[in-house]
């Protein structure tokens, strides 16, 4: 992975590099937020570890000004023993996840770890395509009466497919589009491409919102397909994407679902109730206030129930939840109902089976 490490500690940022130079991955550190910035603006990145005490400006302002600005970056806070409840306040804000100075090598990578599976969710399980080229496959295999709805200008040779340029600041236009092509038609599908565009200028929950009316639209007539570059859109997005895809309420269940250990504790809870200790565990952590903080979470959003002196458990929304993920896992399979959703590279672009 790419890291940047951004600490006022000189000895620390070194070593921290070290460790991770020495699994293979490419490390830039450098001392304050202002530099941080500076590097961002200059190179990709994949995750930024930063100190919560930072001289001159706080990590949590590095952390907002990241969130804003280079939202595909995830970012794990490093967190001395007095700054615990900032670190806590961290995870609220966006981080990944945060680590405890002085740091444990494995405590480091278990975090990679996360950032991976976080990287994967912009990862689907199919060899990249070019829109138009999968809207003609459906229209002359499937047999289906296709829309594709791309960014402008319109294909040269578009085939049996239809067009509307895409509006990524007007999503109601999407839904009109869709309806009015849907309507009059026995066996209709949709290619949806840039979905990125709109992720960049809307809410993830008004996205799945979005695509779950599609589906609706689409229901008993033919699959509604996403497209979307690997390369610009977020985990979240990408996650809120393929949720939507899968599930007609995926919307609600999204802030829960971000993030990797909570993904983690509600698939232990599929197996049964557990105790706070067992949810540790679960997520392999031995820090009792970042569990509690991710259990408060899934209680908060209705997932979980708690009450004093029992053991969590999964409610009904919870099961829900976890359908959603099990879901994901055979839409990345292309085990899925036929609704998908694939990586877009109009470079070397194949259709599948090619």
């Amino acid at each position: 992975m790419r890291v940047l490490i951004v600490d006022d500690d000189e000895d620390f940022g070194e070593g921290l590099a070290a460790l991770l130079n020495d699994k293979g991955h490419k490390t830039t550190t450098v001392p304050s937020a202002a530099e941080a910035a500076a590097a961002l603006e200059q190179d990709e990145f994949d995750v930024m570890f930063a100190d919560l005490e930072l001289r001159r400006r706080s990590g949590l302002e590095l952390l907002a000004t990241v969130r804003e600005r280079w939202p595909r970056l995830q970012v794990v806070m490093l967190a001395a023993e007095a700054t615990a409840e900032r670190a806590v306040q961290a995870l609220q804000l966006g981080a990944i996840d945060y680590i405890r100075k002085p740091i444990r090598p494995d405590h480091v990578y278990r975090v990679l770890e996360l950032v991976s599976q976080q990287l994967a969710l912009t990862r689907a399980g199919a060899k990249p395509l070019d829109p138009l080229r999968y809207a003609k496959s459906l229209a002359v295999e499937g047999g289906y009466e296709v829309l594709l709805i791309s960014p402008p200008p319109a294909p040269s040779n578009p085939g049996k497919v239809s067009y509307s340029p895409l509006d990524p600041e007007n999503p109601v236009r999407i839904r009109d589009a869709v309806e009015g092509f849907v309507a009059p038609k026995e066996k209709a599908a949709v290619v949806l491409a840039a979905i990125e565009e709109l992720l960049a200028r809307h809410r993830e929950e008004e996205i799945a919102e979005l695509l779950e009316s599609l589906r609706a639209v689409l229901q008993g007539k033919g699959p509604l397909a996403v497209a979307y570059d690997p390369n610009k859109i977020t985990a979240t997005g990408a996650l809120a994407v393929k949720a939507a895809i899968v599930s007609a309420d995926a919307h609600e269940t999204l802030e829960s679902l971000s993030n990797p250990i909570r993904r983690l504790v509600l698939r232990r809870l599929a197996d049964g109730p557990i105790s706070f200790t067992q949810a540790m565990e679960a997520a392999h952590l031995d820090d009792t206030s970042k569990i509690a903080f991710h259990l408060r979470k899934l209680t908060e959003s209705g997932l979980v129930a708690h009450l004093a002196g029992e053991r969590y458990r999964l409610t009904v929304r919870g099961k829900g939840a976890i359908k959603i993920l099990d879901s994901i896992d055979d839409l990345d399979s292309m085990k899925g109902s036929g609704n998908w959703v694939f990586p877009s590279n109009l470079e070397n672009a194949e259709l599948p089976g090619s």
